[in-house]
């Protein structure tokens, strides 16, 4: 038998056991408040005898605590030692909050508002521990700026914009490996926070060898078999996918690991190009529609008509089109008309758009991203669009949609996303796929 990591094995028991204090106090907060109700009383030898457990177990989880962070190199020192000493105090406040409970005194009360304080902080750094500092405030619909993310990337308007690591494979380190690979938490001493900690590595070996992913530890430890010890990220967790590999080796080995590469400067093959497409919102590529070249006159008049025109792939004649200024749109959306079966992304946010005009897009076969925001659209003119089989994202903010509008677009099976922030449904993201 070996007992040299021990004090580890037990100290691993600190998560499981952690939520047993937590239990016994906000128990308390549940009598307490049905006693003031009076829908229970007599009850001050339930609350001590709970408290009690609560500060007992308390003091088992900060021993645990200690043993855990003693052995466990990973963790960042400061943020480790302060969860330590908060999880102490808030322990020796729950047997605080005993002893006056004990005594009837006047300062139980506050010293329970107290402890939710000393609570919600222990548990917040250990949250930061465990997933990382972002992670409880990565999807708030307000965005918190205490930590900026130097690789946050603005909406991608152009396939031509799209960065490799930007846009394709930070996203797969963001929701698969940074919760163990952040600054609080340096799993294998290893941060993917930023450029400077993934270009020094950890203690595996190089991470990333530029144009080498066979000698990247990153690819190696990620495409070991799924029940090897070492795999990232380890069993238990979401593994990374077929295509998320392929996309993190085409980075190493044709972007030499460079963080500002775009896509269209590199040349990956057909099934790569249809992978990387499809993670950007935008799921056609040059051989998933046989699309028409265009006279390059009619290209020339909507551009001279203020129209913005971009092509999504060079030579897929896949188009984007946007309006530079307010236009009569009932017009001049008539001129779209030669260039519909080529127009995948549209933007008309700002435009005077009716149901007449929604009735001409509902025509552009291929459409797969619609920008409608800040327009004067009702719920029953989105019925136009009904017969858009390619369409996946929908822009509806600052508009007078309502939950009637949602139903409407909910009958669509290939919508993925409606944006719908400022409107009279209420929600900035609606999910219905």
């Amino acid at each position: 038998m070996d007992f040299s990591n021990f004090s580890l094995f037990i100290g691993r028991f600190h998560p499981l056991l952690v939520h047993l204090p937590i239990g016994f106090i906000f128990m308390v907060y549940i009598i307490e408040i049905a006693e003031h109700f009076k829908i229970i009383e007599h009850t001050k030898k339930v609350v001590k005898l709970i408290l009690l457990s609560g500060g007992v177990s308390g003091i088992i989880t900060c021993v645990l605590g200690y043993f855990l962070g003693s052995g466990e190199s990973d963790y960042d020192f400061e943020s480790i030692q302060l969860h330590q000493w908060l999880g102490i105090i808030t322990t020796l406040v729950v047997f605080g909050a005993y002893f006056l409970k004990e005594k009837d005194n006047q300062f139980y009360k506050p010293s329970l508002g107290l402890l939710f304080i000393l609570l919600s902080a222990t548990g917040h750094m250990g949250g930061n521990l465990t997933h990382g500092s972002t992670y409880l405030t990565q999807y708030a619909p307000i965005k918190f700026n205490e930590h900026p993310n130097e690789f946050e990337r603005p909406e991608i308007t152009s396939i031509e914009e799209a960065q490799v690591f930007g846009d394709l494979v930070y996203p797969i380190l963001e929701t698969k490996c940074i919760s163990c690979h952040n600054e609080e938490k340096k799993k294998g001493n290893l941060s993917l926070t930023n450029k400077a900690s993934i270009l020094k590595g950890g203690k595996n070996g190089t991470f990333v060898v530029a144009g080498n992913s066979g000698k990247s530890s990153f690819v190696e430890r990620i495409s070991l078999p799924h029940h090897h010890d070492d795999i990232m990220p380890p069993e238990g967790k979401k593994p990374l996918s077929d295509q998320d590999i392929a996309l993190i080796t085409f980075w190493i080995d044709q972007g030499m690991g460079s963080f500002d590469t775009t896509l269209v400067a590199l040349s990956p093959d057909e099934k790569l190009e249809e992978i990387a497409l499809q993670r950007l919102g935008f799921k056609a590529s040059k051989s998933s529609y046989a699309f028409e070249a265009i006279d390059p006159a009619i290209i020339t008049q909507l551009k001279e008509n203020h129209f913005e025109i971009r092509e999504l792939i060079v030579g897929s004649n896949a188009l984007d089109v946007s309006i530079s200024k307010q236009i009569d749109i009932h017009q001049d959306i008539q001129a779209l008309e030669p260039i519909k079966n080529n127009i995948l992304w549209l933007d008309l946010k700002e435009q005077e758009v009716n149901g007449e005009d929604l009735k001409k897009i509902g025509q552009y076969t291929h459409l797969v991203k619609l920008n409608l925001s800040k327009t004067s659209i009702q719920d029953n003119d989105l019925m136009a669009l009904k017969g858009l089989q390619n369409l996946e994202v929908i822009n509806l903010h600052s508009t007078n949609i309502s939950d009637e509008g949602l139903e409407i677009l909910k009958g669509m099976p290939s919508i993925k996303k409606i944006y719908s922030w400022n409107t009279n449904v209420g929600k900035r993201l609606a999910e219905v796929k």
